[in-house]
């Protein structure tokens, strides 16, 4: 009977209550936001199921590790992708800076880093761990989110204003004489694709300007569902002049599809990215993009974290970081009948 009550997790709770572990892991919090009936059930439940939660915290208590946990979800090409390198990149440095070693832990989600090893958690996204945000909040353990804004969740989130971004961008076009302007997505499960589309489709309903269902084509940050996605739009009989593509490996790939076809870049088409990846600026058609301050992104959670462990922070820290239009080559001016 002992083995089988240690084997209770939050999930369990969750379950017996008919709510969501976010909002198990609230009433542990003491959120004061939390419906009444929703903890009285989640207190019934953790009565019946006699859960504890897990000590780790208190063991962290009994004395320093000087360890940062780093959490990143699970996802293909994580060790190429330029924005998990210049992210761990800051946090990399303020780490160093601030004396603390980094335990490195690529998850779907399952797990967390063993315990009592680290003094506190960083998220490089939440995006398939939520869970596992939910279990560090649980046990009390000092934690930061990146590239996630959470806004009710009491949790310090250090993240891109990714919709003011893609926003700039439509501004940008409409500025150039732009009206036929297209996008292709990211991955919308994550919230960083999602707040591009939706900055775009907002930016262009501001504006009075037709969202046309064929002129958004979703991908998912993969080159391949750029090269789709650009080969579709090239075939419609109107094609759009511009489009705003969620990254700069796919638009780069964007642009290659585009020339392959004829297409000349800027001339027929104005092509936009995200990111400010160095290969933008050396590319055959240098890239107009949006730079995102994904290094400084990270230096802040660790710094903000390390401020957590030690003290000197008591309350959740929530940051939206400002993003800056680059402008290259891959844009030129139109001139459209009105």
């Amino acid at each position: 009977m002992g083995a089988s009550l240690q084997k209770v997790r939050i999930a369990d709770v969750a379950r017996a209550a008919g709510v969501s572990t976010t909002t198990v892991s609230r009433v542990l919090n003491k959120v004061s936001t939390v419906d009444e009936a929703n903890r009285r059930r989640v207190l019934d439940a953790i009565k019946k199921l006699r859960y504890r939660p897990n000590p780790s915290a208190q063991r962290l208590a009994a004395g320093r590790t000087s360890t940062l946990g780093l959490i990143i979800p699970r996802y293909q090409g994580v060790f190429h992708s330029y924005f998990a390198l210049q992210v761990i990149k800051g946090i990399g440095m303020s780490a160093e800076r601030s004396q603390y070693d980094l335990l490195l832990h690529i998850t779907d989600g399952n797990a967390l880093p063993g315990q009592p090893a680290v003094e506190g958690l960083i998220f490089l996204d939440i995006y398939g761990c939520e869970e596992t945000l939910d279990r560090a909040l649980e046990e009390g353990i000092p934690t930061v989110v990146l590239n996630h804004y959470l806004e009710e969740l009491p949790v310090t989130c250090v993240a891109i204003d990714n919709r003011n971004g893609a926003q700039r961008v439509v501004d940008y076009l409409v500025k150039l004489g732009h009206r036929d302007i297209a996008t292709i997505t990211g991955d919308l499960k994550t919230q960083a694709g999602l707040d591009r589309l939706e900055g775009f489709v907002n930016a262009m309903k501001a504006r009075r300007l037709p969202v046309n269902n064929e002129y958004i084509r979703y991908g998912d940050f993969g080159l391949p569902s750029a090269r789709k996605a650009m080969d579709e739009m090239l075939k419609l009989k109107e094609r759009p002049t511009a489009v705003f593509v969620a990254s700069d490996d796919m638009a780069l790939e964007a642009v290659t599809v585009a020339l392959a076809k004829g297409v000349r870049v800027p001339e027929e088409v104005s092509i936009v990215g995200f990111d400010d990846n160095p290969i933008a600026a050396q590319a055959r058609v240098p890239l107009t993009t949006v730079r995102q301050p994904l290094d400084e992104m990270g230096r802040l959670g660790v710094d903000i974290l390390t401020q957590q462990i030690t003290g000197k922070k008591k309350s959740p820290t929530k940051l939206l970081l400002p993003t800056e239009l680059i402008e290259r080559q891959s844009c030129r001016q139109t001139w459209v009948e009105r």
